[in-house]
């Protein structure tokens, strides 16, 4: 199976290094892509014709670190996995990873489970990796699936979907709730009223109405009413 893999690392060295390592785990590994730039990566796993199965990220960069080019690819997709790499203590990022919708994070030198962890990423599998003496623990992570934070709490490296949905609950709940107005409007275009229609029955003007769509998906971080509408039955808006 081939997968494509996108690489960021602003370090052009470590770049370089990374770019040959990979290719050399395994045939099916095609790299189509680094960059040094966590902009960039994120605006290419977005377009459809740059998307890559797999991004590997390098977590402490400058500008947008790896969480942060984590975030905002996975509140806009769920079709790319995503594979954090550092050259530091990897169980002080594993939170950070976990949180912010990685699917695996290992050690810039661990080979094996550098490997392991793209082939699942690129399944949209979510892949826990162990942490050097920290083995025995980190494998029954591996197992369940969970890491803890620093509170306590545990979270998981999440699938795919599973991390999107987080990530987009994360986007509402920093911009806020929906206001009755805005739910209505979204679940009346559910129900297949045109925007006239809608403006009819709420008693407000087509300005009005396109205002309110325009907020609830901006509110959502949706790319569209249809994903915004998605978004809402998932979660029982209405």
């Amino acid at each position: 199976m081939s997968i494509r893999i996108g690489i960021v690392d602003n370090d052009p060295y470590a770049l370089t290094v990374m770019k040959t390592l990979i290719e050399r785990l395994d045939t099916g590994f095609e790299v189509i892509w680094t960059t040094d730039i966590g902009a960039v990566a994120i605006s290419r796993c977005v377009n459809v014709a740059k998307c890559p199965d797999v991004l590997v990220t390098d977590m402490a960069m400058a500008g947008a670190d790896g969480p942060e080019v984590s975030r905002a690819i996975r509140a806009r997709t769920s079709q790319v996995g995503i594979v954090g790499v550092t050259s530091y203590t990897v169980s002080s990022f594993r939170e950070a990873a976990a949180l912010s919708g990685m699917q695996a994070l290992v050690a810039k030198t661990d080979i094996a489970n550098l490997r392991n962890a793209i082939c699942d990423a690129a399944q949209g599998r979510a892949y826990q990796a162990p942490i050097g003496e920290e083995y025995a623990a980190a494998e029954s992570d591996r197992i369940s699936g969970a890491t803890q934070t620093s509170g306590g709490e545990t979270v998981r490296f999440m699938d795919l979907r599973d991390a999107n949905n987080y990530i987009e609950d994360q986007q509402y709940l920093r911009h806020g709730k929906l206001s009755n107005k805005e739910r209505e409007t979204l679940r009346l275009y559910a129900d297949g009223l045109s925007t006239k229609e809608i403006a009819e029955r709420m008693g407000v003007s087509v300005t009005t109405i396109s205002t309110f769509e325009r907020r609830a998906t901006m509110k959502l971080n949706a790319r569209s009413r249809a994903h915004a509408i998605a978004i809402c039955i998932r979660r029982h808006e209405f």
